[in-house]
């Protein structure tokens, strides 16, 4: 499964691959959502696990993005966690939300739902 982690914070962008890339998983991933737009037009994603505030953008927006070109999973992981957010999450089309710090075996239940 390919997943592309997007997530402006650089060390846990570094640890969330180093630890997918462990269990198997093919990661790439992008520090903003220009990065990440640019690496879906070029490969197909199996799911994309996105911050919400990102630099240049929406996670909100980018996940809508992401569903239109490819038949993709999503995971959101954020610091946001009130009702609200959770609910405009899962309507943009995240499939899950996760709030961090990350708990890594949620996200690991998350994927092999996915």
């Amino acid at each position: 499964m390919r997943a592309l982690i997007v997530e402006d914070h650089s060390d846990t962008l570094r640890v969330l691959s180093l630890l997918l890339g462990r269990c198997g998983y093919q990661t790439v991933t992008a520090k903003d959502a220009g990065e990440a737009r640019s690496l879906l037009d070029e490969m197909q994603i199996d799911v994309l696990i996105s911050d919400l505030g990102l630099p240049d953008g929406d996670g909100l927006d980018l996940v809508q993005e992401a569903k239109q070109k490819q038949p993709l999973k999503a995971i959101a992981l954020t610091g946001r966690d009130s009702a609200e957010e959770r609910k405009a999450g899962l309507k943009a089309g995240f499939d899950f939300y996760l709030t961090k710090p990350i708990d890594f075996h949620e996200l690991r239940q998350a994927l092999g739902t996915v």
